[in-house]
């Protein structure tokens, strides 16, 4: 028992030493990143990165909207099922990164590209909190354009033009849609409140008490 919680310790404790390597010093990080070595690390990384997603999500849908038992269960489920989704179409995205890194240039593995990507999932829990405040989460995606752009130039040994071009075409994109659904949310909350305020206005409503207005 005490050996599986060293282990257990030494495990998070080396994904923390490596979030913060890729956070602080991230040419360095990706210059010394082995590039081969199998799936099974950056999996378990991902898979860490997204329980730790779920857990920020609840946290603050709890501080905002407070909980209840379905929350709870919703909690459960994400904890159970995210990790699941992530790993499934964590081979699908990185198909596609190795396809578009093969694309200008790159003769780096599959398994390499793979790897690249799946260190680079401490943005998400990061993008999270700073999605709090409204638009902030944009650093997020502009910070993953950075790393993408230093991931390609230490691992792939790509310039970082063609890197910035076509990977700002996709952050671009990914800004966009970010900017629209925050706006969209902020709309329809503004919507929410206004009706709220017309409801109170309306006669018999302002009692809580007296639902007749008497």
């Amino acid at each position: 028992m005490n050996g599986s919680l060293a282990r257990a310790r030494a495990c998070i404790k080396r994904l923390i030493n490596l979030a913060i390597a890729l956070i602080v010093k991230p040419a360095d990080f990706y210059r010394v990143m082995p590039k081969t070595g199998g799936l099974l690390d950056p999996m378990f990384y991902l898979v860490m990165t997204v329980l730790l997603d779920v857990m920020l999500i609840s946290v603050e849908s709890f501080v905002i909207h407070g909980a209840g038992v379905n929350d709870l269960g919703m909690l459960a489920g994400g904890l159970i099922v995210g990790p699941l989704v992530a790993v499934i179409l964590s081979f699908f995205v990185a198909g596609i990164f190795y396809a578009i890194w093969s694309f200008i240039g790159s003769n780096e593995s599959y398994e390499t590209s793979y790897r690249c990507l799946a260190y680079m999932q401490i943005l998400s829990p990061i993008t999270i909190l700073l999605s709090i405040v409204p638009y902030l989460g944009l650093l997020g995606i502009a910070w993953g354009l950075y790393l993408m752009v230093i991931a390609t130039r230490e691992v792939h040994k790509l310039p970082a033009k063609p890197a910035l071009l076509v990977f700002g075409v996709i952050a671009a994109l990914s800004g966009l849609l970010y900017y629209n659904s925050v706006s969209s949310a902020i709309a329809a909350k503004e919507r929410l409140q206004e009706f709220n305020k017309e409801l109170q206005r309306m006669p018999g409503t302002s009692d809580p008490g007296n639902p007749r207005g008497r």
